[in-house]
């Protein structure tokens, strides 16, 4: 009788643990909500200058539109504005393609059309190694013959995030399609730590090198920068960032400084 009795319980036991609400799952296995819940802020491939290796999660869509300022020397009577918005799609997960509108500052329509591919790690835990293809558009009839003026980039993207640290770093070397034979480098860097569930703090910028070419970066430089702090905050599924700090890029004598504000959402 005692034997029976342990055999009912026993089963009594199982069926009351399957209809459960977590399932064959003890508490302490089942994934939480919050595990579960893709996190805004870490949604976009781009907010404002580095690209994340991952790009986007899987299967997602999303899009996001800016606005750009520079001030200083040379930039003008007040400030330069421009802006633009951007969309991305990852079909496939590891390949993420982005589309990209904008004005800069001086009034040229600059597109260009992006794809990432992520060789190596995951999204959300550790190191990330991407590959990044990009055809972008400096401005129309701005060549010496009226032309198109493009360029074709190419780099390698890697990223890190774990308990809460965040970290991109883009090595990325771009050619002219024009007859100048223009090649340049750009690095381009974003940290950020997570403050809470709802904002990130960090920095962000870019620096450009011109390697080759006859045609000198505005002011007469070889290389030039933008970037500073930038605060980001989000909840499913939208997010918001603001970015600035000292800038040359776009200034034609001395060191002035840039703005960037983004407003995204992307539909998981």
């Amino acid at each position: 009788m005692r034997i029976r009795s342990r055999l009912v319980a026993s089963a009594c036991s199982v069926v009351l643990l399957a209809a459960s609400p977590a399932g064959a799952q003890s508490p302490s296995d089942a994934p939480s909500d919050r595990e579960g819940t893709p996190d805004a802020r870490g949604s976009s491939p781009i907010v404002a200058y580095t690209y994340a290796a991952a790009g986007a999660a899987g299967h997602t869509m999303g899009a996001q539109t800016y606005g750009l300022a520079l001030g200083g020397r040379g930039a003008g009577r007040g400030a330069m504005l421009g802006g633009g918005v951007t969309i991305w799609g990852a079909p496939v997960d590891r390949l993420t393609l982005v589309g990209d509108a904008s004005r800069d500052g001086f009034g040229q329509f600059a597109p260009s059309a992006t794809a990432i591919v992520r060789v190596l790690g995951r999204a959300d835990d550790g190191f990330s190694l991407g590959l990044l293809g990009k055809f972008k558009v400096d401005g129309f009839a701005v060549g010496p013959n009226g032309e198109m003026e493009s360029e074709i980039e190419s780099g390698l993207l890697l990223s890190y995030a774990r308990t809460g640290w965040h970290a991109d770093l883009n090595a990325i070397g771009g050619v002219g399609t024009g007859d100048d034979g223009e090649v340049d480098a750009e690095g381009r860097l974003r940290l950020g730590r997570d403050l809470g569930d709802l904002a990130r703090v960090g920095v962000d910028g870019q620096m450009r090198y011109r390697l080759h070419g006859d045609t000198p970066l505005l002011g007469g430089r070889t290389w030039d920068f933008a970037g500073g702090p930038q605060l980001l905050v989000g909840r499913r599924p939208f997010y918001a960032a603001l970015t600035g700090g000292p800038a040359t890029m776009g200034i034609a004598r001395g060191v002035g400084w840039s703005g960037v504000i983004t407003v995204g959402g992307t539909i998981f």
